[in-house]
């Protein structure tokens, strides 16, 4: 065999070998969104069904990795047979379309159902996918054994798998969920997968076959020197940190700054984009830049988590934390690459990699909701970096240094949380932190190691970071009288004023999405406030051509304000997903025991309770159903579908009103309500409201569509004098197969 066709069938194994990389992981990425948006109206649209997504996609990346790992040291023909089969095996589950039979009955934890319906539906078909990319790697590394220059490349594979995933990112979004329904987009991919099954095939017979050019004895290839614990160790921990610093600025960002519709994907653009760098060279990571990058930004946005009022402005914050999570994983990225091992330890190395996204995706997605009352795993993972860099720094005495620095650590957080009235006390606390920066100046000058202050700066920075956050939890805020959360969010309850004052008030708020607030005087506490006054579109459905009794569906509970309506005859059975929610509006707000009405309750996500109602009892014959479960700005597409509207009607008299209440700053909703309307042949009308300055029954600006059929209604002199038309050209009709929530997208923020 001459040299140049050696070469050439180097060079066209190593080139399907690439290819097989880039579809599977391009694969990997694009089924996660295509089965959330599957199975995500089952759940109630909850973003938690995104996160409980990534830790299941975690959990079965550490498996594949594992099996990766074990398979990758048999020979290579045991590994064609192994991995053939499991290829044959994923295509038998095909096509990922979840079996209707895992829809959940609305009890029980959510959380079990989702990753069931994931096991059932995508598990093997992911696991084939994800478990490819390294074991397609080792065989690089195999076709180039003996070859250290080449060896080293090997990795830069992993940089283009990373690019594979950030294209499969954007193009979901923008290009395949707006043109294609669900159901194609399974198909599509699921023929994606048949093509990928059969370049992963054909890349082990090119490597078999040009193998022997390149290596001759097969121990050879797997011979390399043991792996020390503290390597495995760190690998693991800077692998978790960007996992848990991803999840925890996602979900702070999307639900505490800013309910921007599909903000999650920056970070995690961010995330990938830092994987990508770091893996393709040497030339984008430089300790010098992100070491002291993230050093500052971790207290910064310590200081920001810590302060009572959020002052900085919504896009200066995302972009601080964006900024914040882009170098913290560019440190645990870039150190990753650093120490990565030889070729011949590159399955473990990969293992222990979704090892540590698998335990900081438990950590974050699963472990924090159910005993962190608050996104604590934030602040956690602020206060990590500083102290990795510490023990990266530990040469030339730091341990000294590190016992001095926690001496001096509390007056440095006592002085970021200093008060400006008590000038005595800023002044000490502002001398002990001017201490602690001439201590680390001074580590830094005597050990002639900008690395050596870092790394005592990165210690004292975490504990500051630490202390503030445990100071945050445990201090008394008087304003908030609960904080819990769940699978669902997080809540909290505020007081304004003095309690049973007549101008008091409480809010029950999600992240920074307002569900309703109560004023507390004796006669003030019954009127309907915030988006459900006499006034607004759900006010004006409630009271125009009123009966002597009337029975009311709301889907959306918040604090019960619509029960306000309520008379001695009348019904309202409300919908309600969260538990917490439920309780905290029996607890600190009283619309529903107050209410004059027989009130009812149903827990679940509305779509499944009323089919299963109407399956099992028929009709609840309602006069008004009230659709308000996306005032805020992550809005659950499953409840204005056409499917959804057709749902709706057959629990609706024939005179009946269906209110959606779609106030919301990014997206423009009542085109989309319009034309399920003209679907449906309803006629559909939008109402707004806009109060006047320094109303005293906290009454907001309001956007509802209202749909009917009751001619009584539509001329109605009130509804004639406020009701707009609705300009739906060009709009689509949102089904539970197709929506697009990029084509509502609000490009001017709406005030």
């Amino acid at each position: 065999m001459t040299e140049a066709r050696r070469a050439r069938e180097g060079a066209g194994a190593l080139a399907l070998c690439a290819s097989t990389i880039f579809v599977s992981a391009f694969l990997l990425f694009l089924v996660q969104p295509l089965i959330a948006r599957q199975i995500l109206p089952w759940f109630g649209g909850s973003a938690a069904v995104w996160t409980l997504c990534l830790v299941f996609f975690q959990v079965v990346l550490l498996l594949g990795y594992f099996y990766a790992d074990l398979l990758s040291r048999r020979p290579l023909r045991t590994q064609a047979i192994v991995h053939a089969l499991l290829l044959l095996a994923a295509c038998a589950m095909l096509p990922v379309i979840p079996d209707a039979a895992w829809k959940p009955t609305g009890q029980g934890d959510p959380a079990t159902g989702v990753l069931a319906v994931l096991a059932a539906t995508v598990g093997l078909p992911y696991l084939a996918v994800c478990t490819t990319g390294p074991l397609v790697q080792s065989w690089v590394a195999r076709l180039h054994a003996g070859d250290a220059p080449r060896q080293a490349k090997v990795y830069r594979l992993f940089a283009l798998s990373n690019l594979a995933a950030l294209a499969a990112l954007v193009v979901y979004p923008f290009v395949l969920e707006p043109v294609f329904a669900l159901r194609a987009q399974a198909i599509a991919w699921s023929a994606g997968f048949g093509l990928f099954a059969v370049l992963a095939i054909v890349s082990v017979v090119a490597v078999a076959k040009a193998r022997p050019v390149w290596i001759r004895d097969e121990a050879a290839a797997t011979t390399a020197a043991p792996l020390s614990w503290s390597d495995q160790i760190l690998w693991l921990l800077l692998s978790a940190l960007g996992t848990v610093a991803l999840l925890a600025v996602s979900a702070f960002i999307t639900q505490d700054i800013a309910s921007v519709p599909m903000l999650w994907i920056v970070p995690l653009a961010l995330y990938l984009l830092s994987f990508v760098l770091c893996f393709d060279s040497d030339f984008w990571y430089r300790r010098w830049l992100f070491w002291p990058a993230v050093l500052v930004l971790a207290p910064v946005m310590g200081w920001y988590l810590n302060t009572p009022q959020r002052s900085l402005p919504i896009p200066a914050a995302i972009g601080l934390f964006c900024a914040g999570l882009f170098a913290t994983c560019m440190f645990s990225n870039g150190e990753l690459a650093r120490a990565r091992p030889g070729a011949a330890r590159l399955t473990r190395f990969y293992l222990l990699l979704a090892l540590g996204g698998a335990v900081g995706g438990i950590f974050a997605g699963v472990i924090a909701p159910h005993f962190f009352n608050g996104y604590w795993e934030l602040p956690a993972s602020l206060a990590v970096p500083g102290l990795i860099v510490l023990w990266l720094a530990r040469a030339r005495q730091q341990w000294v240094w590190f016992a001095f620095a926690l001496a001096v650590v509390v007056g440095f957080a006592a002085f970021l949380r200093m008060d400006a009235v008590a000038v005595s006390t800023n002044v000490f606390h502002a001398s002990v932190a001017a201490l602690a920066c001439f201590a680390a100046g001074y580590t830094a000058w005597r050990a002639r190691s900008w690395a050596a202050g870092a790394g005592l700066a990165g210690a004292l920075v975490s504990a500051a970071v630490a202390w503030l956050s445990i100071a945050s939890v445990l201090e008394t805020d008087n304003r908030t009288m609960l904080r819990v959360r769940n699978f669902y969010g997080a809540l909290r309850v505020e007081q304004f004023g003095i309690p049973g004052g007549l101008t008091a008030s409480r809010r029950l708020m999600h992240g920074v999405i307002s569900h309703g607030e109560q004023l507390q005087g004796a006669v003030q506490r019954r009127l309907p406030s915030t988006y459900y006054g006499p006034e607004s579109g759900a006010g004006l459905a409630l009271l125009t051509n009123r009966g002597a009794s009337q029975r009311v569906g709301v889907i959306g509970l918040g604090v019960g304000t619509l029960a306000a309506f309520g008379r001695s005859g009348d019904t309202f059975r409300f919908y309600e997903i969260n538990p917490r929610v439920m309780a905290a509006a029996r607890s600190h707000f009283t619309y529903l025991a107050d209410s004059a009405a027989t009130v009812e309750i149903a827990q679940g996500d509305a779509r499944l309770l009323m089919q299963q109602e109407l399956d099992a009892h028929g009709s609840q014959r309602f006069d008004v159903i009230v659709v308000d479960a996306f005032s805020g700005d992550a809005i659950p597409m499953h409840l204005m579908t056409r499917e959804a509207l057709a749902l709706y009607r057959r629990h609706l008299l024939p005179t009946g009103v269906i209110a959606f209440h779609i106030s919301n700053r990014h997206l423009v909703l009542a085109p989309v309500v319009k034309r399920l309307a003209d679907d449906a042949g309803m006629q559909a009308l939008r109402v707004q409201f806009k109060p006047a300055p320094g109303n005293a029954t906290l009454e907001h600006t309001s956007e509802y569509v209202l749909l009917t059929n009751d001619a009584r209604f539509l001329q109605d002199p009130v509804v004639l004098e406020r009701g707009e038309a609705i300009d739906a050209a060009g709009v689509a009709t949102w089904t539970d197969d197709h929506s697009n929530l990029l084509a509502a997208l609000r490009w001017t923020t709406k005030p």
